[in-house]
């Protein structure tokens, strides 16, 4: 375990705090568990592989991918440190892993084989209620994310990806998306066509911003937006 406290050390906060309440009180018998590293664009989980671990990451980003019968690659959601994969197929009996998983950053993991990862978390009630809360988090804001995009036409779901985009990854207030305009299509469920549009429409409003061919999002952009699509939910 010591290689893997070590680790949890050099995580960065707020992923640190979280992780070490997480493995506060960790069995010798989960001890099972292996550090690995991966590369950016790494496939470490397929959908329908059998679910045999939990992998905690303590670092990086990860995007879940689900490729259509056209042979299209839609990115569904992405994720940040910490984050545990496999944990509610392993909690609800369920046997393979549903969605597949691409490293979108270089990325940190603690593998733990599942069998040491549910009886780990029978026994240890402040993990099981840690896990809860957040899991329940995830749920009820992934419950109103739906019913907000019941209301936005294309553009306002543009906008509401772009402030998330920002609360993730906004540095000294500013918000650089290095992706690609088909990245943003995939991750999006959108045309490369209808993307240009709305990123033209919204530059023309000074919602953002374009230098070098890249979005850029001020904060006083980033509260615009919010303030627009909160107009927009709450008619």
């Amino acid at each position: 375990m010591e290689d893997i406290i070590a680790a949890i050390g050099m995580a960065p906060q707020p992923q640190q705090e979280y992780l070490q309440q997480l493995f506060k009180h960790i069995p010798i018998s989960s001890r099972s568990c292996r550090m690995v590293k991966m590369k950016a664009d790494t496939k470490f989980i397929s959908a329908n592989d059998h679910c045999n671990a939990i992998w905690i990451l303590i670092e990086g980003h990860v995007r879940a991918t689900e490729e259509q019968i056209s042979g299209d690659v839609y990115v569904f959601t992405e994720f940040q440190a910490p984050e545990l994969f496999g944990e509610m197929e392993g909690l609800a009996g369920i046997s393979s892993y549903k969605a597949t998983l691409v490293t979108s950053t270089d990325c940190k993991f603690i593998v733990l084989p599942m069998d040491s990862y549910l009886n780990w978390i029978r026994n240890d009630s402040q993990a099981l209620f840690l896990r809860t809360r957040t899991i329940m988090s995830l749920v009820l804001e992934q419950s109103k994310n739906d019913r907000v995009y019941l209301f936005l036409d294309g553009i306002d779901r543009l906008m509401l990806y772009m402030t998330k985009y920002y609360r993730k990854h906004a540095k000294d207030k500013t918000c650089i998306i290095q992706m690609k305009r088909q990245q943003i299509a995939d991750e999006t469920g959108f045309s490369t066509k209808t993307v240009n549009r709305s990123i033209r429409k919204l530059s023309g409003n000074r919602l953002i911003t374009i230098v070098g061919g890249k979005i850029v999002i001020s904060e006083r952009q980033y509260e615009q937006l919010v303030e627009l699509i909160d107009k927009k939910i709450s008619k």
